[in-house]
Order: structure tokens, then C-alpha cells, then sequence
């Protein structure tokens, strides 16, 4: 999933980053990066006027990255998965094909932007 910054200058890739709330500032930390000693703003990618609006992004960021579609093809599932599926709200497109290997894909092509201030109320 791709992670798109709240006024559309940083694109980057969600698992490859560190997305953290502090206070009402969002920041990205690159998972490679060793001994930062403070966030700045450079690493800033959304800024909301309260706390609440800043965790209702990260719910909202969350939300988007477990509703990531999963394709199944020729693929029997038992019921307790069935049952997580729809417990994480997962959206599932199943298909029976003749002369088709079985396969299971996460579709990880989605994109988050974080929402502007307006946006949230």
C-alpha cells in the first residue's frame, strides 16, 4: 500500500516506514534509519488542529490498510476463515476456474492519502 502525505508531496511505501502519531502531528521514520534524534518537520506528513482529528487519521490509515482486497482462486476455505475474513472486514473476490492453479494475492496497488483538516470532524 502506498502512503500519500496530506498535502500530496511524499509518496512512499507503507511497509517500509514507521508511521507515528505525536500529539496532533502524523511523521513517517524510515525503517532503516538508525539513532534519529527528534522528528522534524521534514518527516511531517499530516498536521491536523487536535489530537483527536490526528488518531481518527491513524484509524482511518489503519482501516484502509486491513481492507486491503484479497483474491482466491480455486481455492476452498473452511469456515473459522471465513470467520476472520469477515471479523477484519477483509474484502475477498473468489473465483472457480477450470484448469487453474490455486492461488491466493493480497492486491497491495492501494493507495492512502491523509485526509485534509476539513475532511475530519
Amino acid at each position: 500500500m502506498r502512503i500519500i502525505s496530506q498535502d500530496g508531496t511524499l509518496d512512499m511505501p507503507y511497509e517500509e516506514v514507521i508511521i507515528q502519531r505525536f500529539r496532533s502531528r502524523i511523521y513517517f521514520l524510515n525503517k532503516n534509519l538508525t539513532g534519529v534524534e527528534s522528528l522534524t518537520d521534514d518527516m511531517r506528513i499530516a498536521e491536523y488542529s487536535t489530537e483527536e482529528k490526528a488518531k481518527k487519521a491513524m484509524e482511518m490509515l489503519r482501516d484502509a490498510y486491513i481492507g486491503t482486497p484479497i483474491v482466491m482462486q480455486n481455492v476452498d476455505i473452511s469456515e473459522d476463515v471465513a470467520r476472520e475474513f469477515e471479523r477484519l472486514k477483509k474484502c475477498g473476490i473468489m473465483v472457480q476456474t477450470e484448469n487453474q492453479p490455486s492461488k491466493i494475492e493480497c492486491i497491495s496497488n492501494a493507495i492512502f492519502q491523509f485526509p485534509a483538516e476539513e475532511e475530519l470532524e
